[in-house]
C-alpha cells in the first residue's frame, strides 16, 4: 500500500477515534501536521463561498470533486445524481424545504457544485468525543465507566430476521442550551452486522457547540463500520457522504418550537436506493428532498439492508460532571404536543419502497438513565397525520451524570 493511499485511509477514520480534546490544547507537531493533511483533504477548492447568516462558512465545491471521492473505496464510484422513484422525495428542481432552516441562502450553491461547510482545525480536535466507546450501545444498552458518559432513551421494533431498508419520521424542533463538550441528538439509528463490525447510519438532529459555536438544532449524520472504533464520523468531518444538493447540507440550523405556542417538526428519511443509503428532509411527509447519500460500498453489513430501526434521543457529558437538555428539555408528557418533544410517524421502509408503520406489538422502550432525568412514552398510533408516535426527552443535570 503507498504511503498516499495508507494516509487517505487513516484520515478517514482518525478524526472520530478519541475522547473529546479542548481545542486550545497544544498539540505535538505530530498531531498539527496530520491536522493540515487532513483539512487539505477535506476542504476543496471552492468555486464560490457563502456566509450564511449565522456565521457558518459553505464552500461551493465541484459535484465531482467533493471530498468523498478520495476515499479508497470510492475511487471510482459512479455518482447517483438522484434517487429512483420515491415517494414523497422530490428531485426537480423545486426546493420547497428552504422554510425550515434559519439563515439558509435560498439560491444555493451555483450548478454543478454542492455545498460542503469549510472544516477548520477546531473542528477536527473538538469532534473526537462522539465517536469514541459509543460501541456497546449497539451490543447490550450500556456504556462503560469513562470520563465520557452517555444517556439514551429509544423506541425500537424488535422482530427477530426483519430486514429494513430504511426509516422515517417527523421530529419536532427545539432549541436547547447545550455547552461545549457536551451534545444532544434527537435521531434515528438505522444498524446491522456483529458487535464487532456493526454498521450504523444515524441521522437527525444535534445540539454541538463543541462543532458549531452555539447549541442551535442542526441537521446531522453519522455513519461507521465498526462501531466507531477505527471508521466513520459525523457529518462530513471524514471521508464518506456523497453530497448531492445544491442548497441544503449538514449543519444548517432549523426553526425551533415556542414552548406552549409553536410547533415546528420536520420530515427525516433514510433509504436504500440502488445500493445507497439516501438521506432526505423536507417539511412534509410527501415533499422531502434528497440531501446526498453514504455509498453502499464502503458498508460491509449495511450494503444490502439493515435489522435494526431506533428512534430516539442520545446526549453526552464530559467532566463538567452534568448532562445536557434533550428533546425540548422538559419531561415528556402527553396532554399538550406543543409542550413535549415528539417524533411521529415512525415508520420503517420495506424492499419494495413502502413506508408502513413500525408493530405496537413488538416494541420495546429502551431509557439508559432514571426518568427524571429523561423519559420516553410510546404513545401508539394518534391516526391523522400523526400515526405511530412517541415523546421524549428531559432536563438532564448534575446528578443524571
Amino acid at each position: 500500500m503507498s504511503f498516499v493511499l495508507y494516509f487517505i485511509l487513516v484520515s478517514a477514520t482518525v478524526i472520530s477515534t478519541t475522547h473529546y480534546v479542548d481545542a486550545k490544547r497544544r498539540l505535538s507537531k505530530v498531531e498539527e501536521d496530520d491536522i493540515e493533511k487532513q483539512l487539505k483533504i477535506l476542504n476543496k477548492k471552492p468555486v464560490k463561498t457563502i456566509t450564511t447568516k449565522i456565521g457558518d462558512i459553505i464552500d461551493c465545491v465541484d459535484i465531482y470533486k467533493q471530498p468523498a471521492f478520495d476515499h479508497p473505496l470510492l475511487r471510482d464510484h459512479k455518482l447517483q445524481l438522484a434517487p429512483s422513484s420515491i415517494p414523497g422525495v422530490i428531485t426537480n428542481k423545486t426546493n420547497p424545504s428552504y422554510s425550515i432552516f434559519r439563515g439558509l441562502q435560498k439560491k444555493g450553491c451555483p450548478s454543478g457544485t454542492v455545498p460542503i461547510r469549510r472544516t477548520t482545525r477546531d473542528d477536527l480536535v473538538n469532534a473526537k468525543q462522539y465517536m469514541k466507546k459509543i460501541e456497546p450501545f449497539y451490543a447490550n444498552n450500556t456504556f462503560p465507566n469513562t470520563d465520557i458518559a452517555y444517556h439514551f432513551v429509544a423506541v425500537e421494533e424488535v422482530i427477530n430476521g426483519k430486514q429494513y431498508y430504511g426509516a422515517l419520521s417527523s421530529i419536532s424542533t427545539h432549541d436547547l442550551t447545550v455547552y461545549r463538550g457536551e451534545f444532544s441528538t434527537s435521531q434515528i439509528w438505522i444498524v446491522n452486522g456483529p458487535i464487532n463490525e456493526i454498521n450504523t447510519i444515524e441521522f437527525g438532529l444535534i445540539h454541538d457547540p463543541s462543532l458549531f459555536r452555539d447549541s442551535r438544532a442542526r441537521l446531522y449524520g453519522s455513519w461507521t463500520t465498526d462501531g466507531h472504533r477505527s471508521t466513520g464520523c459525523r457529518n462530513m468531518l471524514c471521508l464518506g457522504f456523497m453530497q448531492i444538493s445544491s442548497t441544503i447540507t449538514f449543519g444548517q440550523d432549523f426553526r425551533a418550537s415556542i414552548y406552549g405556542k409553536e410547533v415546528h417538526e420536520n420530515y427525516f428519511m433514510v433509504n436504500l436506493n440502488a445500493g445507497n443509503w439516501w438521506l432526505n428532509v423536507g417539511p412534509y411527509a410527501d415533499a422531502m428532498v434528497p440531501v446526498g447519500y453514504w455509498p453502499g460500498a464502503i458498508f460491509n453489513h449495511l450494503n444490502v439492508s439493515a435489522s435494526v430501526v431506533r428512534h430516539g434521543g442520545f446526549v453526552s457529558k464530559t467532566s463538567r460532571g452534568s448532562t445536557p437538555p434533550m428533546g425540548n428539555g422538559h419531561i415528556p408528557q402527553t396532554d399538550d404536543y406543543s409542550k413535549t418533544a415528539f417524533m411521529s410517524q415512525m415508520k420503517y421502509i420495506d424492499k419494495d419502497n413502502n413506508r408502513l408503520d413500525i408493530d405496537p406489538r413488538f416494541i420495546e422502550i429502551k431509557n439508559s438513565a432514571r426518568t427524571d432525568c429523561y423519559n420516553i412514552i410510546f404513545d401508539g398510533n394518534l391516526g391523522q397525520h400523526w400515526d405511530m408516535t412517541m415523546v421524549y426527552g428531559g432536563p438532564g443535570g448534575p446528578t443524571c451524570a
